[in-house]
Formats: C-alpha cells, sequence, structure tokens
C-alpha cells in the first residue's frame, strides 16, 4: 500500500497526489462521497456518475409506481419542512 500526503488549503480542499490519481481514473469533475469515520478517519469512494443517475431514474420510476402526482409532492412538502 502506498502513502502519499497531501494538505488542506485554506478554503478546505485538499488535491489528491498525481501518483494515487495516476493509477484511479479520477478526471476534473470526477464525483466523491467522503465519510467521516471519526475525527481522525475520512474515507472517499469515487463515484459512477452514469451508473448514479441512472439508479435515480429507477427509484424515481420505482416511487412513481407506488405513489401519485400528489401524494409525491406532499412527501417532498413535508421533508422540507423538516
Amino acid at each position: 500500500m502506498e502513502v502519499e500526503f497531501t494538505t488542506l488549503g485554506e478554503r478546505g480542499q485538499a488535491v489528491i497526489p498525481k501518483s494515487i490519481r495516476e493509477k484511479m481514473p479520477a478526471p476534473k469533475g470526477t464525483i466523491f462521497s467522503i465519510y467521516l469515520v471519526d475525527k481522525d478517519i475520512l474515507v472517499m469512494k469515487r463515484i459512477d456518475k452514469k451508473k448514479l443517475l441512472d439508479d435515480f431514474k429507477n427509484l424515481r420510476v420505482s416511487i412513481k409506481n407506488r405513489l401519485n402526482e400528489a401524494e409525491i409532492v406532499k412527501e417532498i412538502k413535508e421533508s422540507r419542512k423538516k
């Protein structure tokens, strides 16, 4: 396992070292999910944008099959209040 170091910039940005980027295709605009394990550990995972969009489209179809348009609007309004 290769260990690299980076620093946090004043705007909260950290650069993924080139040696790591070369091993994991991550061009500009790549989406990552970030999970804070504890105050010292965070995990980043590259997200496949096409798969994510497909998952949301499938979710939308699934919801539409169970809820009518008025129910969907009602659920959205209720969740925005929270």
